[in-house]
Protein backbone atom coordinates (compact mmCIF):
# COMPACT_ATOMS: atom_id res chain seq x y z
CA UNK A 1 0.00 0.00 0.00
CA UNK A 2 1.24 3.65 -0.52
CA UNK A 3 2.56 5.43 2.76
CA UNK A 4 0.04 7.72 3.95
CA UNK A 5 2.58 10.54 3.35
CA UNK A 6 2.82 9.62 -0.56
CA UNK A 7 -1.41 9.47 -0.36
CA UNK A 8 -1.64 12.68 1.06
CA UNK A 9 1.10 14.23 -1.24
CA UNK A 10 -0.94 12.80 -4.06
CA UNK A 11 -4.16 14.71 -3.26
CA UNK A 12 -2.28 17.69 -2.92
CA UNK A 13 -0.84 17.42 -6.29
CA UNK A 14 -3.24 16.41 -8.26
CA UNK A 15 -5.56 19.46 -7.53
CA UNK A 16 -5.62 21.55 -10.88
CA UNK A 17 -3.14 24.37 -10.88
CA UNK A 18 -3.18 28.04 -12.15
CA UNK A 19 -2.04 28.99 -15.39
CA UNK A 20 1.54 29.67 -14.27
CA UNK A 21 3.58 26.69 -13.48
CA UNK A 22 6.70 28.22 -11.07
CA UNK A 23 8.64 24.92 -10.80
CA UNK A 24 8.67 23.79 -14.64
CA UNK A 25 12.24 26.04 -14.95
CA UNK A 26 13.63 24.76 -12.05
CA UNK A 27 13.01 20.84 -13.03
CA UNK A 28 14.38 21.98 -16.33
CA UNK A 29 17.98 21.59 -14.55
CA UNK A 30 17.38 18.06 -13.15
CA UNK A 31 18.89 15.24 -14.99
CA UNK A 32 19.86 15.74 -18.73
CA UNK A 33 18.53 19.38 -20.35
CA UNK A 34 16.49 19.14 -23.53
CA UNK A 35 16.39 15.98 -24.99
CA UNK A 36 14.58 13.82 -27.09
CA UNK A 37 14.28 9.69 -26.52
CA UNK A 38 15.25 6.47 -28.35
CA UNK A 39 14.91 3.04 -27.00
CA UNK A 40 17.73 1.46 -25.28
CA UNK A 41 17.96 -1.98 -25.85
CA UNK A 42 21.80 -2.47 -27.23
CA UNK A 43 21.00 -6.19 -27.92
CA UNK A 44 17.84 -5.67 -29.98
CA UNK A 45 18.36 -4.55 -33.55
CA UNK A 46 14.82 -4.30 -33.62
CA UNK A 47 14.04 -1.52 -31.04
CA UNK A 48 17.28 -0.48 -30.24
CA UNK A 49 17.49 3.37 -30.95
CA UNK A 50 13.58 3.29 -32.49
CA UNK A 51 12.51 6.99 -31.59
CA UNK A 52 9.92 7.37 -28.84
CA UNK A 53 6.78 10.10 -29.63
CA UNK A 54 4.00 10.35 -28.16
CA UNK A 55 0.77 10.10 -29.40
CA UNK A 56 -1.83 9.49 -26.66
CA UNK A 57 1.40 7.33 -25.18
CA UNK A 58 4.79 7.35 -25.49
CA UNK A 59 4.99 5.12 -28.54
CA UNK A 60 7.26 3.43 -30.75
CA UNK A 61 7.19 3.19 -34.89
CA UNK A 62 5.63 6.65 -34.98
CA UNK A 63 7.55 9.25 -37.87
CA UNK A 64 6.83 11.92 -35.30
CA UNK A 65 4.82 13.29 -32.25
CA UNK A 66 1.47 14.16 -32.20
CA UNK A 67 0.40 18.08 -31.24
CA UNK A 68 -2.48 20.16 -31.17
CA UNK A 69 -2.43 23.80 -31.56
CA UNK A 70 -5.69 25.86 -31.63
CA UNK A 71 -4.10 28.56 -34.20
CA UNK A 72 -5.30 31.95 -34.94
CA UNK A 73 -6.48 33.88 -33.00
CA UNK A 74 -5.81 32.30 -29.80
CA UNK A 75 -2.25 31.25 -30.80
CA UNK A 76 -1.22 33.34 -34.32
CA UNK A 77 1.73 31.27 -34.60
CA UNK A 78 1.66 27.52 -34.03
CA UNK A 79 5.40 25.83 -33.22
CA UNK A 80 6.36 23.63 -35.86
CA UNK A 81 8.16 21.23 -34.50
CA UNK A 82 7.77 16.95 -35.39
CA UNK A 83 9.51 15.41 -32.08
CA UNK A 84 8.51 14.67 -28.35
CA UNK A 85 10.99 17.05 -26.18
CA UNK A 86 11.52 16.67 -22.23
CA UNK A 87 13.62 18.58 -20.11
CA UNK A 88 15.42 17.41 -16.25
CA UNK A 89 13.24 14.80 -15.76
CA UNK A 90 10.31 14.20 -17.77
CA UNK A 91 9.10 17.82 -17.85
CA UNK A 92 7.07 18.28 -21.43
CA UNK A 93 8.70 21.30 -23.72
CA UNK A 94 5.29 22.74 -24.81
CA UNK A 95 4.05 25.89 -25.06
CA UNK A 96 -0.15 25.67 -23.33
CA UNK A 97 0.18 28.18 -20.81
CA UNK A 98 0.87 26.62 -17.83
CA UNK A 99 2.76 23.86 -19.15
CA UNK A 100 2.12 19.82 -18.98
CA UNK A 101 2.96 16.78 -16.82
CA UNK A 102 4.93 13.49 -17.55
CA UNK A 103 3.27 10.30 -15.27
CA UNK A 104 3.02 6.69 -15.27
CA UNK A 105 -0.23 5.39 -15.25
CA UNK A 106 -1.07 2.71 -12.56
CA UNK A 107 -1.02 0.03 -15.13
CA UNK A 108 2.41 1.22 -16.43
CA UNK A 109 1.25 3.46 -19.41
CA UNK A 110 3.49 6.26 -20.24
CA UNK A 111 1.07 9.30 -20.48
CA UNK A 112 1.15 13.23 -20.59
CA UNK A 113 -1.68 15.39 -18.86
CA UNK A 114 -4.11 17.01 -21.27
CA UNK A 115 -3.94 20.74 -21.98
CA UNK A 116 -4.32 23.20 -18.96
CA UNK A 117 -4.50 20.09 -16.46
CA UNK A 118 -1.86 19.08 -13.91
CA UNK A 119 -4.10 16.25 -11.99
CA UNK A 120 -2.34 12.66 -12.15
CA UNK A 121 -4.94 9.25 -11.90
CA UNK A 122 -5.29 7.94 -8.56
CA UNK A 123 -2.19 5.74 -7.96
CA UNK A 124 -0.36 6.84 -10.68
CA UNK A 125 3.45 7.79 -10.67
CA UNK A 126 4.39 11.63 -11.39
CA UNK A 127 7.83 12.11 -13.31
CA UNK A 128 9.19 12.43 -9.44
CA UNK A 129 8.63 9.19 -8.73
CA UNK A 130 10.47 6.11 -10.05
CA UNK A 131 13.11 7.29 -12.81
CA UNK A 132 16.73 7.39 -12.74
CA UNK A 133 19.24 8.81 -15.35
CA UNK A 134 22.44 7.24 -16.03
CA UNK A 135 24.82 9.13 -17.96
CA UNK A 136 26.58 7.35 -21.11
CA UNK A 137 30.33 8.76 -21.87
CA UNK A 138 30.27 8.35 -26.05
CA UNK A 139 32.79 5.57 -25.84
CA UNK A 140 29.85 3.80 -24.44
CA UNK A 141 27.44 4.74 -26.95
CA UNK A 142 28.04 3.01 -29.36
CA UNK A 143 24.68 2.65 -31.81
CA UNK A 144 26.36 0.00 -33.60
CA UNK A 145 22.74 -1.79 -33.88
CA UNK A 146 20.74 0.84 -35.09
CA UNK A 147 18.96 0.73 -38.23
CA UNK A 148 19.95 3.43 -40.28
CA UNK A 149 17.92 5.20 -42.88
CA UNK A 150 14.71 4.86 -41.15
CA UNK A 151 12.16 7.23 -39.83
CA UNK A 152 11.56 5.60 -36.92
CA UNK A 153 15.07 5.53 -35.80
CA UNK A 154 17.60 8.14 -34.12
CA UNK A 155 20.71 6.70 -34.71
CA UNK A 156 22.82 9.62 -32.88
CA UNK A 157 24.50 8.67 -30.05
CA UNK A 158 22.85 9.21 -26.70
CA UNK A 159 23.60 11.47 -23.77
CA UNK A 160 22.24 8.29 -21.45
CA UNK A 161 19.00 6.72 -20.14
CA UNK A 162 16.59 6.78 -17.67
CA UNK A 163 15.04 3.53 -16.12
CA UNK A 164 12.21 2.92 -13.78
CA UNK A 165 11.54 1.38 -10.38
CA UNK A 166 8.38 2.45 -8.31
CA UNK A 167 9.24 3.34 -4.80
CA UNK A 168 6.29 0.96 -3.53
CA UNK A 169 7.05 -1.99 -4.80
CA UNK A 170 6.67 -5.61 -2.82
CA UNK A 171 9.96 -7.98 -2.04
CA UNK A 172 10.96 -8.98 -5.21
CA UNK A 173 9.99 -6.52 -7.46
CA UNK A 174 12.33 -5.07 -10.20
CA UNK A 175 10.94 -2.74 -12.38
CA UNK A 176 11.60 -1.91 -15.60
CA UNK A 177 10.55 -1.23 -19.16
CA UNK A 178 8.56 -2.88 -22.00
CA UNK A 179 7.76 -2.00 -25.64
CA UNK A 180 4.13 -3.55 -25.47
CA UNK A 181 1.15 -3.84 -28.01
CA UNK A 182 -1.58 -1.06 -27.43
CA UNK A 183 -5.30 -2.06 -27.60
CA UNK A 184 -5.93 1.23 -28.22
CA UNK A 185 -3.86 2.01 -31.03
CA UNK A 186 -4.45 -0.10 -34.48
CA UNK A 187 -1.74 -2.12 -34.48
CA UNK A 188 0.33 0.22 -31.93
CA UNK A 189 3.40 -0.46 -30.20
CA UNK A 190 3.70 1.96 -26.65
CA UNK A 191 5.88 2.23 -23.63
CA UNK A 192 5.31 0.89 -20.41
CA UNK A 193 6.77 1.04 -16.88
CA UNK A 194 6.59 -2.08 -15.22
CA UNK A 195 4.40 -0.96 -11.78
CA UNK A 196 3.82 -3.66 -9.54
CA UNK A 197 0.15 -3.48 -11.04
CA UNK A 198 1.41 -3.77 -14.75
CA UNK A 199 0.20 -6.62 -16.55
CA UNK A 200 0.37 -6.30 -20.17
CA UNK A 201 1.67 -9.71 -22.49
CA UNK A 202 3.35 -9.64 -25.43
CA UNK A 203 5.87 -7.39 -24.60
CA UNK A 204 10.05 -6.91 -25.13
CA UNK A 205 12.09 -5.99 -22.53
CA UNK A 206 13.64 -2.55 -22.87
CA UNK A 207 17.10 -1.71 -20.59
CA UNK A 208 15.79 1.73 -20.49
CA UNK A 209 15.09 4.88 -22.42
CA UNK A 210 17.76 6.40 -24.34
CA UNK A 211 18.32 10.68 -24.06
CA UNK A 212 19.55 12.58 -26.88
CA UNK A 213 20.06 16.05 -27.10
CA UNK A 214 17.83 18.69 -28.69
CA UNK A 215 18.68 21.78 -30.81
CA UNK A 216 15.38 22.29 -32.94
CA UNK A 217 12.67 24.94 -32.46
CA UNK A 218 11.79 25.16 -28.86
CA UNK A 219 8.86 24.63 -27.92
CA UNK A 220 8.10 22.26 -30.46
CA UNK A 221 4.36 21.96 -29.80
CA UNK A 222 1.71 24.29 -28.39
CA UNK A 223 0.69 20.99 -26.61
CA UNK A 224 1.02 17.15 -26.71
Amino acid sequence: MRSNIRSLFLSIVALPLALSHPHSQARQNEGPGLYTLTVYAPNNTKYNALKVEYGGYLNLFQEKTGQYCPGPPSVPNCPNGTDTVFAGTFYPSSMVPGGQEFFVDVDGATRITVQHSHSFPPGSYPYYYGWTWTALPPSNASRSTCTPNSTFYNCGDPTGYFTFKAPDGPAGYEGGLRACPNEYITNGTSVYAVTPLFNETGCVELAGLATHTYTGVNPPVWSY
